[in-house]
């Protein structure tokens, strides 16, 4: 499958080069998290908590800055813009399947979020074998923030009746947003499909 350069406008030629940026790389870092993720919290332990929090806040730091460094230097490819989302997801997954696996949540939950998640990258690739690309919405990105939260606040859990009631409120408020986002996805899959390729966004 051949790779557009968008920033420089060759349609239709294949550029591997371009592929191979800092942002591409960092991708790529994050990707490589997810079995450090699954080393971490396969055990109970405070510290192994926490630097599962801390392995989780680093992906969170990378995401912003390969799409940050993407923009500033001109670096934005179509293997990019696919495997940024995939890379979120990924780690995401991953760390909620664990934290089920160790009953720290409830089986459903990572379920509606891979669910949702394989359905919307599923939808990504078919829109990319068609020449088009599905950007980021504002719902994608809120239900990205809010699972990030729920992941830190699941993770380093606290004994506290406070902090179970607020942690409640986070992976209640993330699964609604993956909902949501994905049904807004679905309703104007249409509109990403038809739209020229100048006009789609990044």
């Amino acid at each position: 499958m051949g790779i557009f350069n968008r920033s420089k406008g060759k349609i239709g030629q294949f550029r591997v080069e371009d592929n191979w940026n800092l942002p591409n790389a960092l991708t790529f870092s994050r990707m490589l998290m997810a079995p450090v993720i699954v080393f971490l919290l396969s055990e109970d332990g405070r510290f192994r908590n926490q630097l599962a929090a801390a392995t989780v806040g680093a992906a969170a730091f990378t995401d912003f800055l390969d799409g940050h460094l993407a923009r500033k230097q001109g670096k934005e490819t179509r293997l990019g813009q696919f495997l940024d989302p995939l890379a979120d997801k990924i780690c995401i997954s991953t760390a909620f399947v664990m934290l089920s696996v160790r009953n720290r949540l409830p089986a459903w939950v990572p379920s509606v979020i891979i669910g949702r998640e394989a359905l919307i990258t599923l939808f990504r690739v078919y829109a990319g074998s068609q020449g088009s690309s599905v950007p980021a919405s504002i719902w994608g990105k809120l239900k990205t923030n809010s699972q990030l939260i729920t992941l830190l606040m699941v993770i380093l859990e606290k004994n506290e009746p406070s902090y179970a009631a607020l942690k409640k409120v986070t992976v209640d408020l993330s699964v609604a947003l993956t909902l949501y986002s994905g049904l807004d996805y679905m309703r104007k899959a249409r509109q990403y499909l038809e739209a020229p390729e100048g006009m789609q966004g990044v």
